[in-house]
């Protein structure tokens, strides 16, 4: 009886752990390149911060229904050795009427700047959400020269 009662308690904190645990925007291909520019009529907010000798902005489009088109840029402000880069964060509806209930993270494709001190910006890639998603936030990240996310602000914007 003791080892089915422990059984049982470490099948549900098992699941807890699962459920609980932010999802990889790689393994879920959430996300596709578009030529599409900013849609017109949309709503719109624009994403900024700076940290560490990264400074981003990222634009946000959706629209009620969940349609989101994104487009990031990045400038590499300090000779630390890092690359400037930005991740962003949301939620995808799995299911229609259904949120996914945990986040998923990405760095925004493209967004990504390894040459101090040049004045203009490296701009991302044109990303229209594949899923209906909500609550796009972003936030400035240091990287490798391949785009690996090294570390991020603590703060989401």
């Amino acid at each position: 009886m003791k080892r089915r009662i422990l059984g049982l308690l470490g099948a549900a904190f098992s699941t807890v752990l699962i459920v609980t645990t932010p999802a990889s925007a790689h393994g879920t291909n959430d996300w596709v390149r578009t030529t599409q520019g900013a849609p017109a009529g949309w709503a719109h907010r624009t994403a900024k911060s700076y940290v560490g000798g990264v400074e981003q902005e990222t634009d946000i489009y959706w629209q009620a229904n969940g349609e989101v088109w994104i487009e990031s840029k990045v400038w590499d402000r300090a000779t630390d050795g890092y690359c400037a880069a930005v991740q962003i964060r949301y939620e995808i509806s799995e299911r229609p009427g259904q949120w996914a209930g945990h986040w998923h993270y990405r760095p925004v494709g493209g967004a990504l700047d390894c040459a101090y001190l040049e004045p203009s910006p490296q701009y991302s890639h044109r990303w229209m959400a594949r899923h209906a998603t909500r609550s796009v936030a972003a936030r400035a990240c240091h990287a490798d020269s391949s785009g690996r996310i090294i570390e991020c602000e603590g703060k989401w914007h």
